[in-house]
């Protein structure tokens, strides 16, 4: 059964490094992966669309939505991964 999880994520935590782990645990796990910013949702194919995202909408913060057998771990590792990005912005 699919499960679907959300965090948000500050967009200073948001690196290049932390979009790679965040696309490579999610794909390599068959989970599908959404960013929303304010304004627009895009479901993430690539890590070139993510990127692509992320330059073109300049938020403050960003919702992740992770779809899949295993979204909340998902989540819980990749909010373990920012936190440390998220304190030092702060």
């Amino acid at each position: 059964m699919k499960n679907i999880k959300s965090l948000k994520v500050a967009a200073q935590a948001f690196t290049l490094r932390n979009l790679i782990h965040l696309y490579k645990m999610c794909h390599s796990g068959s989970h599908e992966v959404y960013i929303y910013s304010k304004k627009t949702m895009c479901k993430i194919k690539s890590l070139i669309e993510l990127e692509t995202f992320r330059m073109a909408h300049n938020e403050k913060e960003y919702l992740i939505v992770v779809e899949g057998t295993k979204a909340s771990q998902l989540i819980e590792k990749f909010q373990n991964l920012i936190e440390p990005a998220e304190r030092e912005a702060l």
